[in-house]
């Protein structure tokens, strides 16, 4: 049974489908919306259960996965997210990325994605995405920061949909949250001979494990506790991924990146714990950043 499910919900708004379809878009993938036609007369205009199959094809990998979407009223939220954790439902054994949409404009909306930590602890996604919807009137201060501080306690990539940039690398809005979902390790994704990477799916697989035993350690931290200020910041993981891929383009680049990290492993013997965990994180979230180019 592969874990390659895609599980994207929101409450009753249209978000979910209109998600997915940004997704296509941004993918320059044609999106069939003949099947999502077919589900909803079956279903009565229900989006539960609507099936939409996608191919993840970035520089260096292609994957088959599949978004599940299902948009759940309030009144039954506790009902439906209970249901999903039953085992015989077995959804969360193939589900390795949640994507959880909230309306911006209601706020509250977002208090929702607590009530599915249970099915998160059974699930264990490698990939949980947040995206706050685009709105006419921005978040407070004190919204904002309360919700990217929760996402980043519990393990969760924030995409504000309003938020833009002016650094030419930097990725904001769908686009971002395309990259987020390219750097996870799917069940069954071939990768592409590009330089010699298909060659190392040992080294590729132990750097997306220290990715997911970081986000599991940040769930693990208690809101006192001080760890968090050694995560490594963006400028961090920035800097290592340009000594690493800096020179991605030249014919041994990246047999030069993969020298670069298997000596900074040997090096990180040597080291404290401390040290080590965090230089482990930014060579775990440089990789997973240049992965998803």
């Amino acid at each position: 049974m592969l874990r390659n499910k895609i599980f994207v919900t929101s409450r009753p708004n249209g978000s979910t489908l209109k998600c997915v379809k940004d997704i296509f878009q941004v993918s320059n993938k044609e999106f069939n919306q003949k099947i999502v036609d077919e589900r909803l007369k079956e279903t009565q205009g229900d989006l539960v259960g609507v099936c939409i199959p996608f191919e993840i094809d970035t520089k260096y990998y292609t994957a088959k996965v599949d978004f599940w979407l299902d948009e759940i009223v309030k009144a039954s939220e506790k009902e439906t997210i209970k249901a999903y954790c039953e085992k015989e439902s077995q959804v969360s054994k193939v589900i390795d990325a949640f994507i959880f949409i909230f309306d911006k404009s209601d706020p509250s909306s977002f208090d929702t994605i607590k009530n599915w930590s249970s099915f998160l602890d059974q699930a264990e996604p490698g990939i949980r995405l947040c995206i706050g919807t685009s709105c006419k009137i921005p978040l407070s201060m004190k919204q904002d920061a309360e919700i990217n501080d929760w996402c980043l306690a519990n393990a969760f990539d924030y995409v504000d949909m309003d938020e833009t940039t002016e650094t030419p690398m930097d990725k904001v809005g769908m686009e971002l949250a395309v990259e987020i979902i390219q750097t996870n390790f799917w069940d069954g994704m071939v990768k592409k001979n590009v330089n010699g990477i298909a060659e190392d799916e040992d080294l590729l697989r132990e750097i997306q494990e220290l990715k997911l035993e970081q986000n599991k350690d940040i769930l693990k931290l208690d809101d006192d506790d001080d760890d968090l200020i050694d995560m490594p910041s963006y400028s961090e993981v920035n800097r290592m991924r340009d000594q690493l891929f800096g020179g991605i383009d030249e014919d041994d680049g990246l047999d030069k990146a993969f020298e670069a990290i298997q000596s900074m492993r040997e090096q990180g013997k040597n080291l404290p714990d401390e040290e080590r965990r965090k230089i482990a994180a930014q060579v775990a979230l440089s990789f997973a950043a240049q992965l998803g180019l």
